[in-house]
């Protein structure tokens, strides 16, 4: 730590992966915190009395008296005022540094492996509930929708005995800016997205049915519009299926981003094919989605399903085209102002000049029910 008041992003996350005991209070208000939020924190709408100088607003929360305590807010300012609170009362409290801003860019990782040592890595931004993937197979591997640096992509594969193949995306994405083309570059890797992506750097294209092959597993390009019109479902063997944005395991892409009302039907139009062949597979087969809309915890536990409960939660075959239309239509909600521009940039291939951690706050909102 930089200062014996604060803890840092990178040593809080060390603490819940090791499962330390650690107390994380959050003293934002409510509607900060229903907006995205540390899995494992306690909550109490402490921030206009901690601001006003009213220090009893923290008796109210019942916190282990041994415990390590970790004050947080949404940039580290009211959070500091809450961890001297807490201090002076006998805690050993620190304030995290850089609050939900820093904890933005927090990972942790979950494992699945399948026959002859084919083993998924799922790598997650916990706050915002972004899923990426680092799929090996003998000494090669494949990324799949690069959220966080580089470097941890090129640790994980290392650590695993892989030199990165391929790195692709799923689609051009809008509330986080990829970051695949650098990956692609720090590690020698081809990139590749499907023909139809209208992006504005190079890529290597192929097209729906293509198939690439790393280690001794291939991967198949499906072509999947809805979310977007050049969303792309990649399978794996027969085994499991990247949704990107089309299917969670919990819900269906929203088909309105950078869409007016017009193009936003057609594309929903697209989604129900899409969704219907996709449900359409084998029920065992996993689904591996690029987000999902809860806070993803330190549990080690990979976030899919196989099909056949993936069916349970979506029922585009009860529906027609026109009444699904009619269902996406009602269930989108207010697009969020930063997703218009982080897609043009990942349309564009570059953030210079952007910060981040201010672009890039918020929870995640591409899905409907």
């Amino acid at each position: 730590m930089k200062d014996n008041k604060l803890m840092s992003t990178e040593e809080l996350q060390k603490k819940l992966e090791r499962k330390e005991p650690v107390f994380i209070l959050d003293v934002r208000p409510v509607e900060q915190r229903n907006e995205w939020r540390i899995g494992e924190s306690t909550h109490v709408d402490a921030y206009k009395r901690l601001n006003a100088g009213d220090n009893t607003v923290l008796d109210e929360v019942d916190i282990p008296k041994d415990s390590t305590v970790v004050t947080v807010c949404a940039a580290g300012r009211t959070s500091l005022i809450a961890s001297e609170a807490l201090r002076e009362k006998g805690f050993q409290a620190y304030s995290l540094e850089g609050g939900m801003k820093a904890w933005n860019y927090a990972w942790n990782t979950a494992e699945f492996n399948f026959q002859d040592g084919l083993k998924v890595i799922q790598v997650r931004r916990t706050a915002k509930g972004v899923l990426s993937y680092i799929v090996g197979s003998a000494n090669e591997a494949i990324v799949i929708d690069a959220c966080l640096n580089p470097e941890i992509y090129l640790k994980l594969s290392k650590e695993n005995g892989w030199s990165i193949k391929y790195v692709l995306d799923t689609h051009i994405h809008a509330d986080f800016v990829s970051r695949s083309r650098e990956l692609a570059r720090a590690g020698g890797a081809t990139h590749l997205l499907i023909d139809k992506a209208k992006a504005e750097f190079e890529f290597n294209p192929a097209a729906s049915g293509d198939i690439v092959r790393f280690g001794t597993a291939s991967l198949q390009f499906i072509h999947t519009p809805g979310h977007t019109w050049e969303s792309t479902t990649f399978k794996l063997n027969d085994l499991a299926i990247f949704t990107g944005d089309t299917l969670f395991i919990d819900g269906i892409g929203r088909p309105d981003l950078k869409a007016d009302q017009h193009e936003a039907m057609q594309k929903a139009k697209s989604l129900y094919h899409s969704l219907k062949q996709l449900l359409s597979l084998p029920s065992s087969i996993l689904v591996l989605p690029a987000h999902t809309a809860k806070t993803v915890l330190f549990d080690g536990r990979i976030i899919g399903e196989p099909l056949a409960n993936v069916k349970k939660s979506v029922h585009v075959s009860e529906l027609s085209e026109s009444q699904f239309v009619e269902y996406a239509s009602s269930k989108i909600p207010p697009t969020p102002p930063n997703y218009q521009l982080i897609a043009g940039l990942n349309v564009s291939g570059s953030y210079d000049g952007y910060e981040l951690s201010d672009l890039e706050a918020g929870g995640n909102h591409c899905a409907i029910a």
